[in-house]
């Protein structure tokens, strides 16, 4: 581990120590060996995301399980007892109990991982595991879908690319450091179809996070590629650490008019104590910096219960069916309702919305864009990923749970809960050139946050 008492501040040291950085690429990009470097010279624990699903596959060959069996696949992969132990300065992957770190780089699971990892009921599994290693900061995860899926949240996500020469050297250098023998062609043919697989698959598939921080390692060493990674990293400590709210300091982007503050508090007692409402993840807003809160959408009474949950005034949009009475209009408008077509947004509105948050103001949106009837959570429309990609705004992702049950929450048969995630920031300097593919991966970055959040909820 470096010492960073020369190079950055005391702060922003403190706020390193408990960052999330993720490393997707790839196979034979150089995620494994560039993460582990990285890890250990900041001082951060390494993840290696792929490590986990190659153990399934070595459990699925070793127990003679077809590997396109999702029912058995997925039961045996929820069964499975995974630890990462470091040992020696060197990571170590433990399958009940055994070190199987030389058994899961074969030919043989390198071949089916991809079939294998490609069931929901696998991915699932192994991503409440990587969730839950992650859940307290300070690592380096790497894999296919870590900046994507797992940790859209990273405060820093690097995507790496190499061209195919490049990998399939890298990867008969791994193998052969392992005394594995493999004809080049061979390792070629696998990469590409990999590639192909895990790009392809319909769930979870390999893409660069919106706004990545992409590394072409093809003619880099990987001494340099880490020191890029780094560098980059040092700089959003810095960053973020300068935009943090100490416990006790005043936070000038949570501020409410007094009416507004009183109600609020006055909605969230009665939520508290009627129907035992709890909020989880205030924590998550203590910096200088406005946001787009992106919550499901379970009834009409989500606007109340999620909005007294946040420690700022927040604007929201409203279908426009709701201010046809002049009364009711005139007091939603009041508490920063923005009447909107719910088929279009209108140009008028939109620029609402951009000079709200042009302000430091925060904006709460329900981008299903209906509410849910069956509770589950519905695709995000493309539209958030547009708002946050030109407004430079982070996304907070929001889970609200029994809105729709609220008789069963009086009775305390049902919970009702407001969670608030992690920000997603990205920097939109590095947005591709397809920007409609990158907001609606930005987009999906926030489903899948909003439905860990859920996850969380069933745990």
């Amino acid at each position: 581990m470096r010492d960073f008492s020369m190079t950055l501040s005391e702060r922003a040291a403190a706020v390193l120590s408990r960052f999330v950085v993720t490393i997707d690429g790839p196979a034979g990009s150089g995620k494994s060996t560039t993460a582990s470097i990285l890890a250990s010279r900041l001082g951060l624990a390494y993840l290696d995301t792929g490590a986990m699903y190659r153990a399934v596959t070595h459990a699925v060959i070793a127990r003679g399980i077809d590997p396109g069996d999702a029912a058995a696949v997925s039961e045996l992969a929820a069964t499975l007892e995974l630890e990462v132990r470091t040992i020696g300065g060197k990571t170590t992957l433990f399958l009940d109990g055994k070190d199987v770190e030389g058994d899961i780089r074969t030919p043989e699971v390198s071949r089916l991982v991809s079939p294998v990892s490609r069931h929901e009921g696998v991915r699932r599994a192994m991503v409440r595991l990587q969730r839950f290693a992650g859940s307290r900061g300070g690592v380096v995860a790497e894999g296919r879908d870590t900046g994507s899926v797992v940790f859209p949240h990273a405060e820093v996500k690097v995507f790496l690319v190499a061209d195919i020469e490049a990998r399939v050297r890298r990867r008969l250098e791994q193998l052969g450091r392992m005394g594995i023998e493999q004809d080049s062609d061979a390792i070629r043919r696998n990469i590409l179809e990999r590639d192909a697989m895990d790009s392809g698959r319909a769930l979870s598939p390999l893409l660069r996070p919106a706004g990545a921080f992409t590394v072409d390692t093809s003619g880099l060493t990987i001494e340099a590629q880490v020191a890029l990674i780094e560098a980059e990293v040092l700089r959003q400590a810095e960053r973020i650490s300068a935009m943090a709210v100490a416990p006790g300091e005043p936070n000038p982007f949570a501020r409410s008019a007094v009416y507004y503050g009183i109600t609020k508090w006055i909605v969230h007692a009665v939520f508290r104590v009627g129907f035992g409402l709890r909020v989880y993840g205030r924590e998550h807003l203590r910096y200088r910096e406005n946001y787009i809160f992106a919550s499901n959408h379970l009834s009409n009474g989500d606007p109340l219960v999620v909005g007294c949950a946040f420690d700022r005034e927040v604007w929201f949009l409203a279908k426009k069916e709701l201010f046809r009475n002049r009364l009711f209009a005139w007091l939603i408008r009041s508490y920063h309702a923005i009447p909107v077509d719910r088929e279009e947004i209108e140009r008028k509105t939109m620029k609402r919305l951009f000079d709200l948050l042009g302000e430091g103001r925060s904006i709460l949106m329900f981008p299903e864009g209906t509410r849910s009837r069956t509770g589950k959570l519905g695709d995000l429309k493309a539209g958030l990923g547009f708002v946050a990609a030109k407004s430079g705004v982070s996304i907070v992702p929001v889970c609200v749970t029994g809105t729709n049950r609220l008789f069963d929450c009086l009775i305390r048969r049902r919970k009702l809960s407001v969670r608030i995630g992690p920000p997603i920031r990205i920097d939109g300097e590095r947005l591709a050139e397809n920007r409609k593919e990158e907001y609606r991966i930005l987009a999906g970055m926030a489903q899948n946050e909003i439905r860990m959040l859920a996850d969380e909820q069933e745990i």
